[in-house]
């Protein structure tokens, strides 16, 4: 894998993947995953959909390496948890950094040397939109470019495959949607791995290339006939898709 400094893209030069075998997870005596198998495949979108509580942090846990199953593999090809980055809901900014600190900071603890570390802080200020904050701490920010920040901070290691935990879930609906696109564009940019969670099926749809609903303790796969598309939301067909979602994730409760 070689990376493009120049325009901050990576570019595959190999087939990435992680596969999981198998595998089954339990809290306590709850069976979270049994016998789950699935493939994630580089360069695509997948989005992790389903009610609160049924397993999809933990299906982040597990393919960063955070948590072990109880039964199974995870083989990872091309790629390793290290070069796997999360930005959680939670977002975890710390007060005393700036946007230009909290994006440096991944690079400080990699030892990237001083000029290469400016020239990828300046690129990715600019391909987030971030450049006139630079320099303002998480209190003097909007919930819009507080998500950036955080993704920021995910992107700049240019991770092999990128996690997102519910990144939209604390916006107004008017910056969820700016922050929805602003995803879709990077990865469309970028071309790496990534992987986000929600319980929302508009949500899903306007982001996942393939929609994972979770359900009888394993993922349905689903493939997404909009993903791409530059004017889905303008269309009714767009929300039947939706709304079956919606109704899969009623029928996966009961």
């Amino acid at each position: 894998m070689k990376t493009n400094t120049n325009n901050f893209k990576k570019e595959v030069y190999s087939l990435m993947s992680i596969r999981f075998d198998s595998v089954s997870f339990t809290y306590g005596e709850t069976v979270i995953f049994k016998d789950l198998s699935f493939c994630f495949e580089q360069g695509t979108t997948y989005v992790l959909l389903g009610e609160s509580g049924i397993g999809k942090s933990t299906l982040l846990s597990l393919i960063k390496g955070l948590q072990r199953p109880q039964s199974g593999t995870t083989t990872y090809q091309g790629c390793s948890p290290d070069n796997i980055e999360v930005v959680f809901q939670e977002l975890h900014l710390f007060p005393w950094q700036t946007v230009y600190q909290a994006l440096e900071m991944p690079l400080l603890i990699n030892q990237t040397p001083s000029e290469s570390r400016k020239k990828r802080v300046t690129s990715c200020l600019a391909e987030l939109g971030l450049t006139q904050v630079q320099d303002r701490y998480p209190h003097q920010l909007s919930g819009g470019q507080k998500q950036r920040t955080a993704m920021g901070r995910g992107l700049i290691t240019q991770p092999d495959v990128l996690l997102l935990d519910e990144p939209t879930a604390s916006l107004d609906q008017e910056t969820k949607a700016n922050a929805q696109a602003l995803i879709a564009a990077q990865q469309q940019r970028w071309q790496n791995g990534l992987i986000v969670v929600t319980h929302d099926p508009e949500e899903a749809v306007f982001l996942g290339q393939t929609i994972l609903l979770l359900k009888d303790q394993g993922v349905t796969p689903i493939s997404n006939p909009f993903y791409g598309s530059q004017q889905e939301r303008d269309s009714l067909a767009f929300y039947e898709v939706v709304l079956q979602l919606k109704e899969q994730m009623r029928e996966a409760r009961q």
